[in-house]
This record gives structure tokens, C-alpha cells and sequence, in this order.
């Protein structure tokens, strides 16, 4: 059966989505069990940012001139920036889900070392308004790029037993566009988080 992308934009099709997705859980899991990982292991020592420094530059915006750029432009190059993060991972399922597992691991290290060892005040009014935005961009991410993994382990499942590649193809529709709406889904919460980034975070944050 040929890939129909007109039914992602179906209600039904979309509501169906969140049912019969197990995967989004299972991203929430390995978003939980890497970060806690990463966070008992002292890994900003491989690569990662230094939760201290992340709380300063946060804390910075009064002296640093960090927040100043409350613009369109400042908005964009957020929302690229975080958008090419997810959807690298997103794509990363295509090689074996190896880099979404690296960049949720770097992620999510991140986020949990600043909320345990961050300053309280500084987290309330300058991480969680568009953290809540941008932890479950990273979720349905890692979910998407799970999917896109399954797609291609199933493909070469068929391969290896001489099986119709395009059969397998047209059999994994509901992946392929499942993986599509959780990068639709990334887009607009990383719109919205960019927007709350830009132009409502720096208002806190002067209100300290």
C-alpha cells in the first residue's frame, strides 16, 4: 500500500497516534534512566556542560547583556538552534538510534544536573518556563527517531529473509508517519519554546 501522508493531518489518525504509540513511554524511560545516568557518573566530564556554568549564564543576563537580543532574529536562531538538535536526533534513528541515544544522553544530563544542582529562584524563572516546552520536544524526539529505528530494522529483517523490501515498506506506513508527526509536533513545541526563550524569560529574569 503506497504511503498516504494526507491521513497524518486526519483527527482520528492524530488521536490515534498517542494510543497506539507505547514508544513515547519508552522515550520517557531512557530520557529519565540516561539522565540519571550521566548525572551519578559526573559525564560533564565527557562533553557535556557543566551545570555550574548553566546556572551562572542563566544568572548572567543582568551583566552579560546574554538576554538582551529580545528580537525576531534572536527568536530564529533559537528556534533553529533547537530544532536541528531534535532533529538530528530524530534522524538519528536511521543509524541504528545510536546518535539519538548520544544526544538524549547529553540532553538530559544536562537538564537533570541544573534542576538538582541549580539555584531554585533562577530555575523558576529562567529554565521551567520554556523548559516545559523544550523536555518533551526532546521526548517525542527520541520517540520519533525510535520509530524511524523500528522502520529500519523491519526493512532489513526482510532483507535478510529475501522478503519484498517494498512490502515491508508499505506494511510500516504507520511508523514512517507516526515518526513525521512527532517531528510536527517537536517543530511547534520548539516554536513555542523559542517564543517564551526570547521574549518572556528576560522579563523574569529582571524581575529578580
Amino acid at each position: 500500500m503506497p504511503l498516504n501522508l494526507s491521513e497524518i493531518f486526519e483527527k482520528d489518525y492524530l488521536n490515534g497516534y498517542f494510543n497506539r504509540n507505547k514508544k513515547i513511554l519508552v522515550s520517557i524511560i531512557l530520557f529519565i534512566v540516561l539522565g540519571s545516568i550521566g548525572t551519578l557518573t559526573n559525564s560533564d566530564t565527557m562533553g557535556l556542560e557543566n551545570p555550574k556554568n548553566l546556572a551562572e549564564s542563566v544568572q548572567s543576563n543582568d551583566d552579560s547583556g546574554s538576554y538582551e537580543d529580545m528580537s525576531f532574529i534572536g527568536f530564529l536562531v533559537l528556534f533553529i538552534h533547537n530544532f536541528i538538535n531534535d532533529f538530528t536526533c530524530i534522524l538519528g534513528g536511521l543509524f541504528f538510534f545510536i546518535p539519538s541515544l548520544h544526544l538524549t544522553f547529553i540532553n538530559t544530563t544536562n537538564i537533570i544536573t541544573l534542576f538538582t544542582k541549580g539555584d531554585a529562584i533562577l530555575l523558576l524563572f529562567g529554565v521551567i518556563p520554556h523548559g516545559i516546552f523544550e523536555i518533551p520536544s526532546s521526548i517525542f524526539a527520541m520517540a520519533g527517531g525510535l520509530m524511524l529505528f523500528l522502520t529500519e530494522i523491519n526493512v532489513i529483517k526482510a532483507l535478510i529473509s529475501r522478503n519484498s523490501v517494498k512490502e515491508a515498506i508499505d506494511n510500516l506506513n504507520e511508523l514512517i508517519k507516526d515518526a513525521l508527526i512527532s517531528t510536527a509536533i517537536v517543530f511547534v513545541l520548539l516554536l513555542i519554546a523559542a517564543f517564551v526563550e526570547t521574549f518572556i524569560t528576560p522579563v523574569l529574569l529582571n524581575m529578580l
